[in-house]
């Protein structure tokens, strides 16, 4: 059976985090996770999503890199992308398409409430 719930990717290469997330997130979101860029790639391109939840600070930059290879897509799909770094790099991050930025430590109830603003927009 599908889930009517709106669909959110995270991507970050700390597990806890995103077991944290997924678990708070479940109530309302069916929920994807992954860890590297290629596996985000790949969901990106194959999944029906409604916001996408990116940690900028993955291994060595690469989802600096990942926004960028993502952003007019994003834009074209109409795909809200949060930012939710250990690095307050808000700026760069609004420049790059990003619809709203959280600095770490993030509360997975803030998290909920920012994607209930940005994908409310979008549905």
């Amino acid at each position: 059976m599908a889930s009517n719930k709106p669909t959110v990717l995270i991507i970050d290469d700390d597990l806890l985090t995103l077991e944290l997330y997924r678990r708070e997130l479940g109530q309302d979101y069916a929920v994807l996770t992954c860890t590297d860029q290629n596996e985000a790639l790949t969901l990106f391109n194959t999944q029906t999503l409604n916001a996408l939840v990116l940690e900028p600070a993955l291994a060595e930059g690469r989802g600096w890199d990942l926004l960028a290879s993502i952003r007019l897509r994003a834009q074209e799909l109409h795909l809200p992308i949060i930012l939710c770094s250990i690095l307050d790099e808000r700026k760069r991050g609004m420049e790059g398409g990003a619809a709203a930025f959280l600095v770490k430590p993030v509360l997975p109830v803030h998290l909920r409430d920012t994607l209930h603003l940005t994908i409310g927009k979008n549905l």
